[in-house]
């Protein structure tokens, strides 16, 4: 039987507007604060439909939760690193994993990256190594994550 917050995830996964995307994470949220995200998949879900919004709160709650969820699921590793650079990319901070992109002058790129991240403390995090990441921002591609 599917939870309400793998629903959402699923919703969300098959839709990408911004207004319903919104909604999914207030209700996300709402479905937390009331304790009905208790299970791993229940985390995970949460951390998906939340870890893209601008709003720091969500993205702290989605950090919070993969981090909670990692000694069951060390796949969810890429989703921490993502929301730790997300959070200070929202700061205005260097991120350090090179998991945020920008659009500048048209072009898609990674925000700034804090110097002397190595790949291999990427690949701790389950994530690719830098020149990877960046050609999948440049291309527009799917993050690791995103299956």
């Amino acid at each position: 039987m599917t939870s309400r917050a793998e629903a959402l995830r699923a919703q969300h996964a098959a839709d990408g507007d911004a207004t319903a995307a919104a909604a999914r994470r207030a209700e996300m949220r709402a479905l937390h604060a009331g304790g009905g995200v208790l299970s791993a998949n229940d985390k995970v879900a949460a951390v998906v439909v939340l870890m893209d919004s601008e709003e720091v709160a969500d993205v702290q709650l989605a950090q919070d939760l993969a981090l909670a969820v990692m000694a069951q699921r060390p796949s969810t590793r890429p989703l921490a690193a993502f929301a730790f650079d997300r959070l200070r990319m929202l700061a205005g901070r260097p991120q350090k994993f090179g998991t945020q992109v920008v659009v500048r002058d048209g072009a898609r790129e990674l925000w700034t990256m804090e110097p002397g991240t190595t790949d291999s403390e990427r690949a701790k995090w389950g994530l690719p190594p830098l020149a990877e990441l960046l050609r999948a921002a440049v291309a527009g591609s799917s993050p690791p994550w995103a299956g």
